[in-house]
């Protein structure tokens, strides 16, 4: 797996975020904070009245994913259940397919990771 060690634990960052059941699979929103990079972005928030709010949804994988950055499940165990319930068309390979995804998260500041 590339990106991140298979021993390491994702944890979410936020508290901000909720989960719903559509057809037996989660559906999760996670609200994040939209801020001004600079000046001119500041201007243009107040002068178009920008939400400050911004809903992520993510699909029935990454819904089971950002539920298991729980900081108790690796990302091992994490790739494990994976390829346990999705089908494989959907996640092949499935390391490098997680690794991609939690390198998202940890990008938006959504998720850190502790040592196991």
């Amino acid at each position: 797996m590339s990106g991140q060690s298979q021993s390491v634990t994702p944890i979410r960052t936020t508290e901000d975020w909720n989960c719903e059941h559509v057809d037996g699979n989660p559906s999760v929103t996670i609200q994040r904070p939209r801020r001004p990079r600079n000046r001119v972005d500041k201007l243009f928030f107040d002068l178009f009245d920008t939400p400050t709010e911004r809903e992520l949804e993510l699909d029935s994988v990454g819904s089971v994913v950002w539920c298991h950055c729980d900081g108790e499940t690796t990302v091992a165990e994490l790739a494990d259940e994976l390829a346990a319930t999705v089908p494989e068309e959907r996640i092949e390979p499935v390391g490098d397919t997680l690794s991609y995804f939690l390198a998202q998260l940890a990008e938006l500041d959504l998720i850190r990771y502790s040592d196991a």
